[in-house]
């Protein structure tokens, strides 16, 4: 299981240019990357990692969104609109455990909502899970 270190390492590499990273592995570490026990701080790191690097890595924003959803979801958001009104919110938050950069906080705010409908589907396989 990746820590913290490895994934900001991860996040920055990226965000500096680095295209060394294969897609699977970086996929893979994310998944199996636990930011935090508590619910809410842990859908804010992923959701702080994954808009860092959706700009830069558009096609993995669905692979990484799908985990990312998951403790928003437990969270008690059951459906696409809750969910985007979260990560608008925690795009504001200034207290986070886990705070967004600029460029996330813009993605979070006006891309992610392009991805609503997959996040509905996402919703309804946790739902029956």
């Amino acid at each position: 299981m990746p820590t913290y270190q490895e994934m900001e390492q991860i996040q920055r590499r990226i965000e500096d240019g680095d295209t060394t990273i294969a897609d699977a592995d970086l996929v893979g570490k994310f998944v199996s990357w636990i930011p935090s026990y508590n619910c809410e701080s842990a859908a804010e790191g992923y959701f702080s990692f994954l808009s860092s690097i959706a700009t830069y890595k558009p096609t993995l924003i669905e692979p990484l969104l799908k985990k990312a959803i998951e403790p928003v979801y437990y969270l008690g958001y059951e459906n696409s609109e809750e969910i985007l009104s979260w990560a608008a919110s925690f795009a504001k938050a200034r207290n986070a455990m886990y705070v967004p950069p600029e460029l996330g906080k813009v993605w979070l705010c006006e891309e992610l909502p392009n991805y609503k409908e997959f996040i509905a589907k996402c919703l309804i396989e946790y739902m029956t899970e």
